[in-house]
């Protein structure tokens, strides 16, 4: 909790950061200095959050028009499969195509 109230009633704000990798409280005042500081922290998480919101949607649009080709991938991939086989070729071993050999001379 940012702000912190100590035995004596008043209340100070915090702010958590990180230094070194651990978790350190900076002391950002009381009264008029704590509530600005405070504001100025609620708009930094807003903004964040509406920048967090922004890239997900857009996120979601690339999604959403990348699945037709993906598609388009598969099908390619398919008839691909589809001509080396017709052609003679089986799958060995799921990765490599070969050519099925023919008996005879």
């Amino acid at each position: 909790m940012p702000w912190d109230r100590k035995q004596n009633g008043k209340r100070y704000y915090y702010r958590a950061k990180k230094v070194d990798g651990r978790c350190v409280k900076e002391y950002l005042g009381g009264g008029a200095e704590g509530i600005s500081a405070a504001r100025k922290d609620r708009v930094c998480r807003q903004q964040r959050a509406a920048d967090r919101q922004l890239w997900e949607t857009r996120l979601a649009q690339i999604e959403q028009a990348k699945s037709p080709l993906d598609e388009l991938v598969d099908y390619s991939k398919l008839l691909g499969q589809a001509f080396l086989i017709s052609c003679g070729y089986y799958l060995h071993r799921g990765h490599e195509w070969r050519v099925r050999k023919r008996g005879g001379s």
